[in-house]
């Protein structure tokens, strides 16, 4: 093998030029810019440097355009969304998966303020506080709205059955700071007869201890989950007993309460701070872990009432007691305009009572992992702490048992808010935990920018009984099954019965039919990159949208290339016409964050009857419309149309065959639309 000399690479073109390096391909360029435009010529010297100015000025005009993408002007610059009225509301912010907020509020934020609730490290961390706080929201919502509660059967007055019924279950002989005691708050045919809540459709009871401790076990099924006991006696009361007996087969603290369990056994860990136990039902079915997230907030409701300071049970002092006092005024406040003022003074009041609640921490005990459940992130911003899944972080770890301060336990949802009124019946009342519900997960979640009583928040329009025609936007989102019963067939090789009682054989034809009825009721259509939709030009004010090839519309109130198509010449500032969109969500393929982003914001949902309708409950309550396809293999199912209700959502039911009658369809969901483009 031959070896040469190392020649180093020339740096600059003299080293060529004097010989001391030869020749390289391509030639170098080291000489500057400015340096080479000075020719011998005066004519080519000026025009060399006109060409140097242009190419500098476009330079500059792309940098800026990078740095401050179109979609950064369209909110900085938009004028903020107005309602009915014209009264301003949000304009900026976050939330999940999307760099715009929902627009569509009953309060203003200064411009410059940056929502805490969009931060992916967001937790709620008093949500006893914070559940107080949305309930009264919802209430004053409701009332404002004119809307029918059915008397609070699914409110504030269930609230208050639960703690009418209060049991003592078990208490010391001599109560102390350290002594154990366990209230039950029973309910349906476990309640007594002429009570609330004794229409309850099976035996239910939650329950609120102190100091108990956790014997050793990993999250599962009793008995391998462990027990509860007491260090120091807790005797079982004669209403207790009779309690046990009235619960029957059904689950509550008295199944994994045993009184000799403990004894003087050291703490291995001591929980001070308050704890909820969460039983789920359900990791797959978005109905059915719904149905467990409004389950967790009427615990979450309950405990804050009879965890409070300034609790006392009615019977000593009337029929009105503390807690009924600080929101009995806001309804009628937040009507005539002044429930800012309403809503601080209660937030207010609210904090120094629940101060024992603060803290608070979510604890599973059954053996869900988070990677084991698509919907588990759900419960991850909720509580001061992480959850605690005993599944992965075992109670009583080591032998020696888990000791907790105070706790308050939860019931299995399967009969929740969502279908305790029996899902074969049609329920049309409003309910204000469900809609209360969806208030605090919304923002949770980021998608409600507004938490009652914020001291920030500067104005309240005059509230809209419902959105329709408000936005310079309507948002349609159609929810798909397709991907999901191909994988299935896939891997199976055929469906279940109960996924082919869901299953429609034309998806793909109805998705197109309802995208090209959509553009054609608009005069315009917003250029959108690969395209082909032809479009006929209807005649509503307003400019189409495939949203799903611009999803950075869905996010904004108008986007660029939507003000381009209606004449404001890119300006995104609302002039009249609207964006009509459309999008579909298909949630086998779509990260959950993803999907909350896209239905909280939401205006119209159409769906077939299936369990990804229960992601409604992330939608703007009392605005938008869910159009529910339903095959006649569930008919008489009302899950949906009673959830919708509850929310002060507008339900609309289309029958449909398994080859669905697109144009049926189509014309169903243009008359909803049309309504809020009128």
């Amino acid at each position: 093998m031959s070896t040469t000399a190392y020649t180093p690479v020339p740096t600059t073109l003299s080293d060529i030029e004097n010989g001391s390096a030869p020749p390289t391909y391509p030639p170098l360029r080291t000489k500057a810019l400015l340096a080479r435009l000075a020719p011998t010529s005066p004519p080519t010297r000026i025009r060399r440097t006109l060409v140097f100015l242009v190419v500098l000025t476009l330079s500059s005009i792309l940098l800026v355009f990078f740095v401050f993408p179109p979609n950064s002007w369209s909110i900085a610059f938009a004028s903020p969304f107005r309602g009915q009225d014209g009264a301003h509301t949000v304009s900026g912010g976050g939330g999940v998966g999307s760099s715009g907020s929902l627009w569509n509020t009953d309060y203003a934020l200064p411009q410059d303020r940056l929502q805490e609730n969009s931060s992916p490290f967001f937790r709620d961390s008093h949500p006893t506080l914070h559940s107080r706080l949305f309930l009264a929201r919802a209430q004053a919502e409701i009332q404002a709205r004119g809307l029918d509660t059915c008397k609070g059967k699914l409110g504030g007055a269930m609230i208050d059955g639960y703690l009418e019924n209060a049991v003592e279950y078990c208490k010391p002989s001599g109560r102390t700071a350290s002594s154990p005691f366990i209230t039950c708050f029973p309910a349906g045919t476990a309640a007594p007869q002429d009570t609330q809540n004794r229409w309850w459709p099976y035996p239910q009871s939650f329950c609120h201890s102190s100091n108990l401790t956790h014997s050793s076990g990993w999250g599962g099924d009793l008995p391998g989950r462990g027990v509860f006991g007491a260090r120091d006696q807790c005797a079982l009361t004669k209403a207790g007993i009779a309690l046990d007996k009235d619960m029957k087969r059904e689950m509550f603290l008295g199944k994994e309460f045993h009184s000799g369990e403990g004894g003087d056994q050291p703490c291995g860990e001591t929980v001070d701070h308050p704890v909820l136990f969460v039983p789920r039902q359900d990791r797959w079915n978005p109905f059915h872990v719904g149905e467990d997230l409004v389950t967790t907030f009427l615990a979450l409701t309950l405990f804050s009432r009879h965890a409070a300071q300034s609790y006392q049970p009615k019977s000593l002092f009337g029929s009105q007691t503390v807690e009924d006092e600080l929101w009995s005024s806001l309804p009628g406040a937040y009507i005539r305009g002044g429930a800012l003022e309403q809503f601080r003074k209660l937030r207010k009041d609210l904090e120094a009572d629940l101060e024992p609640t603060a803290g608070l921490q979510l604890v599973f005990q059954d053996s869900q992992l988070p990677t084991e459940s698509l919907f588990a992130p759900l419960y991850d911003r909720i509580g001061a702490w992480t959850a605690r899944r005993t599944a992965a972080d075992a109670l009583g770890h080591g032998g020696a048992p888990t000791c907790f301060s105070q706790a308050f336990h939860s019931v299995g949802a399967g009969a929740s808010l969502l279908s305790g009124t029996k899902v074969g019946l049609k329920y049309k009342c409003a309910s204000e935990l469900v809609w209360g519900a969806s208030l605090w997960l919304r923002w949770v979640w980021g998608l409600e920018p507004v938490l009652p009583g914020d001291e920030k928040v500067s104005a309240q329009p005059a509230l809209e009984e419902r959105a329709l025609g408000s936005s310079e936007f309507v948002n349609v989102l159609f929810l798909s099954r397709e991907k999901f019963d191909d994988a299935t067939l896939h891997r199976n090789g055929g469906l279940s019965t109960w996924s082919d009682a869901r299953h429609i054989l034309n998806e793909a034809d109805l998705v197109v039919g309802l995208r090209s009825g959509l553009a054609d009721m608009c005069s315009k259509l917003t250029a959108v990159s690969g395209s082909h939709l032809t479009h006929h030009p209807g005649t509503l004010d307003c400019t189409f949208t495939n949203a799903d090839g611009l999803p950075g519309s869905w996010g904004v109130p108008l986007h660029p290339r939507e003000a381009f198509a209606l004449g404001n010449d890119g300006n995104s500032t609302h002039t009249g016409g609207k964006a009509l969109r459309f999008a579909t969500l298909d949630p086998t393929t779509t990260a959950l964050a993803s999907q909350l982003g896209m239905i909280g914001r939401t205006d119209v949902v159409v769906s077939v009857h299936a369990g990804a309708l229960g992601l409604t409950l992330f939608m703007p309550t009392g605005r938008a419309s869910v159009i529910e396809l339903v095959p006649g293999g569930v008919r008489g199912n009302e899950h949906f149309h009673n959830m919708a209700h509850m929310m002060g959502l507008e339900y609309v039911n289309v029958g449909v065959s398994k080859r669905v009658n697109v144009q049926s369809v189509v014309d169903a969901v243009k008359a909803v639309v049309e309504k809020r483009l009128g």
